[in-house]
């Protein structure tokens, strides 16, 4: 039994070693264990240091020193001032603030209008739909963080796993 089990994991050990490995982007503040990994076919958020211009895509490869979009776009990592990550949570409060909002105020208008009610909309339904809907909207700016690399608190490096 302790036969087959020692060449079943010495076939998996091969197969593991000889598959095909993958550069992996890593986004990392320095001493600290704060990071967030890019692999190939995952979307990218960036602003260049000259020029200001704003690059967002697929990764298409990721070589030792640049970065490869599925369009055809090569970036060095030395070129990359700003790195954009967007949040899952405020985009996903967002949207419930503001749908919820809407919803509120359609729903009591709605219903206002069947049973020819006056006004239409009270006073107290605008007040909940607007502040369930400037909520969502003071949220917005919170959705994407910059991450810059200028200033030395987070820095990009690639792990080459290539041979």
């Amino acid at each position: 039994m302790l036969k087959y089990v020692s060449i079943y994991l010495m076939l998996g050990f091969l197969t593991i070693s000889t598959g095909q490995t993958q550069n992996i982007l890593v986004l990392e503040k320095p001493g600290t264990t704060h990071n967030y990994k890019y692999y190939a076919d995952q979307h990218l958020h960036l602003q260049l240091k000259k020029g200001a211009f704003d690059i967002g895509g697929a990764i298409g490869k990721i070589s030792d020193s640049s970065i490869i979009f599925s369009n055809g776009l090569e970036v060095l990592l030395n070129d990359i001032g700003i790195i954009y990550r967007n949040r899952w949570g405020f985009r996903f409060l967002n949207r419930v603030l503001l749908t919820a909002g809407i919803a509120y105020l359609s729903i009591s208008t709605l219903n206002g209008l069947i049973n020819a009610d006056q006004p239409v909309v009270p006073s107290e339904t605008l007040i909940i739909s607007g502040s369930l809907i400037a909520s969502g909207l003071l949220l917005k700016p919170l959705i994407t963080r910059k991450y810059k690399l200028e200033d030395q608190k987070w820095r990009l490096v690639i792990l080459d796993f290539s041979d």
